[in-house]
């Protein structure tokens, strides 16, 4: 039971927390402005979006796999169900708060995003979540005083957010502005890493089909790979979700 929690949490909370080239040459600086903008462009447009996923888990050498669920309405609500072979578990995201409950044990747990944004010393929100897995950055750029760079044939763009004592890095494909990586790290060192690979567009959306989310700390490893088909957009569906009676509330 323990490990269902964590791995839901750590999904949802991911948010909270280089390799270098020379050959940059055919690269040409434009306006920072320009740059968030041409990126601004590639911001979600559907409606609805419902995915199919096979999360792999590696922490720490272990690995463990199951299959998610995931729809989407776009910045209002996400539901998440997990299994393997049987229901795991099932968590609804809307924008004040978010309640998971899990089968194995029959416990839930409802309430704000303040647990996890005093955790991980990071405002949390639903909207930060949705973008992390479809390929946006999870902080607004506008929010931020942003330096641009060149790595590996990518246009950079990073900066440091003071209250929350993190240093942002995001990598962008120099034809379509997709994002590629979003780098967080505090100053002990902590990193999170999320990569993305194999952008579909479909109605003029830009969605990667796998997304890699890696934190280090210390001497601690975990990595988090989904591979996900794009199963419904713009098509109207249901967000089931009930906590079953007789479950016991967790305390976090």
């Amino acid at each position: 039971m323990r490990k269902i929690i964590f791995v839901f949490f750590l999904f949802i909370s991911s948010c909270n927390l280089t390799k270098s080239s020379s050959s940059n040459s055919a690269l040409k600086k434009i306006p920072t402005k320009i740059l968030k903008e041409k990126v601004e462009n590639n911001k979600n447009k559907f409606s609805y979006l419902m995915l199919r996923s096979q999360a792999t888990i590696v922490n720490n050498g272990s690995t463990n796999q199951f299959n998610l669920s995931i729809r989407l309405k776009n910045q209002d609500k996400i539901l998440i169900s997990g299994s393997l072979l049987i229901p795991l578990f099932k968590g609804l995201l809307s924008r004040n708060d978010f309640a998971f409950y899990e089968k194995l044990n029959k416990s839930f747990y409802k309430g704000n995003y303040d647990y996890i944004s005093d955790l991980l010393n990071f405002d949390f929100s639903l909207v930060s979540f949705q973008n992390l897995i479809t390929g946006k950055p999870i902080v607004n750029l506008e929010n931020q005083k942003l330096k641009q760079s060149f790595e590996n044939k990518n246009y950079v763009l990073s900066s440091y957010d003071k209250k929350s004592k993190l240093y942002h890095m995001y990598y962008f494909e120099p034809l379509t502005f997709n994002l590629k990586k979003q780098v967080f790290t505090d100053k002990n060192k902590k990193i999170l890493t999320i990569e993305y690979r194999d952008y579909k567009v479909i109605e003029n959306n830009f969605l990667p089909q796998k997304v890699i989310i890696s934190t280090k700390n210390n001497e601690k490893e975990l990595k988090i790979s989904l591979n996900s088909k794009i199963r419904r957009i713009n098509e109207k569906i249901s967000f089931p979700f009930k906590i079953p009676n007789g479950y016991k509330k967790l305390q976090l």
